[in-house]
């Protein structure tokens, strides 16, 4: 999953999958808490991605 780039589309697409698996099997299903945790990991990537470019920008540009 990590070797693919991180969208927000692909993070939305993990989001309505995980609200439809809730939503048939219930919140506390596998299926769901594994759907749930493959978003928390999109999400993560995603975060971490933008604090390194945002750092990366900042340390560039510090002495301005």
């Amino acid at each position: 999953m990590l070797s693919r780039k991180v969208t927000p589309e692909k993070i939305e697409e993990k989001r309505k999958e995980m609200i439809e698996l809730a939503e048939v099997f219930g919140i506390n299903s596998l299926l769901t808490v594994q759907a749930s945790q493959e978003l928390d990991i999109l999400l993560n990537t995603l975060t971490k991605s933008k604090e390194k470019e945002y750092f990366s920008v900042q340390k560039k540009y510090k002495y301005f």
